[in-house]
């Protein structure tokens, strides 16, 4: 089943451009997978009380254009099958008549709250609705692989704040691609202009902790890596 959900796009979520954030247009995708997993019983709250949830572990989004404030777009998401550790999901964001502002892929794996062991995912999506559709060519997501860096690419560090916090008590991930496209918007990246973004989560930051950004631009794409004190917390690929 193919969940949608058709919004106006708000004016509070936009840059001051009245042009839709990177990281909010993350945030909706999010926002809309929560309502699908709702509907079909798999959702934060059923899974809380089992001591499971999800988390997002790769993604990738292309980006076409960022919609207008206010522009009416339509949110789309539906599960696209598993591997027994990574449930597959995708996405696509369209405006008037069907232009397609923004599509995405992402693997979410399912966790032990307790532990933070992933687990298998066997019965809880057993019988789940599957659409064999791919909203991007990209069927496999591959892990981010890095340039070297040391110190002197650092580029920025955050301490994470009560804010960037989401109901599974640490840092959203889209609060990252918050931080990718501040550092990457004072090197004059043109976010007007389509790109790819490719993410890969390693180590959840919680309250408190020290969040370090490295940037480095390369002649294929621009690479960020952000760490926490466990180590990566996150590798990004942005390419244009």
């Amino acid at each position: 089943m193919v969940y949608r959900q058709e919004i106006d796009t708000p004016s509070y979520l936009c840059d001051t451009n009245d042009r839709l954030h990177i990281w909010a247009a993350v945030r909706l995708c999010q926002e809309v997978t929560e309502y699908h997993g709702n509907s079909t019983g798999i959702g934060f709250k059923t899974l809380l009380a089992q001591n499971r949830a999800w988390v997002i572990s790769r993604a990738l989004y292309n980006f076409y254009r960022r919609p207008d404030a206010f522009e009416r777009i339509m949110l789309s998401t539906w599960a696209r099958g598993n591997d027994g550790l990574f449930a597959f999901r995708d996405y696509k964001v369209t405006g008037k008549e069907g232009e397609v502002l923004l599509t995405g892929t992402s693997y979410w794996p399912l966790i032990d709250i307790n532990t933070r062991r992933v687990l298998r995912l066997g019965d809880v999506i057993d019988g789940y609705d599957i659409e064999d559709m791919e909203a991007t060519d990209h069927k496999k997501l591959d892990k981010v692989s890095l340039p070297q860096m040391d110190d002197s690419d650092i580029v920025m560090q955050r301490t994470a704040v009560y804010s960037m916090l989401d109901h599974t008590q640490h840092v959203n991930n889209s609060e990252y691609i918050r931080l990718i496209f501040d550092c990457l918007d004072e090197c004059g990246f043109d976010t007007d202009k389509p790109f790819t973004l490719e993410l890969n989560y390693n180590h959840e930051t919680k309250l408190g902790e020290t969040l370090s950004v490295s940037l480095k631009q390369m002649p294929d794409a621009a690479y960020v890596q952000i760490r926490n004190p466990r180590g990566l917390s996150v590798s990004a690929r942005v390419s244009q």
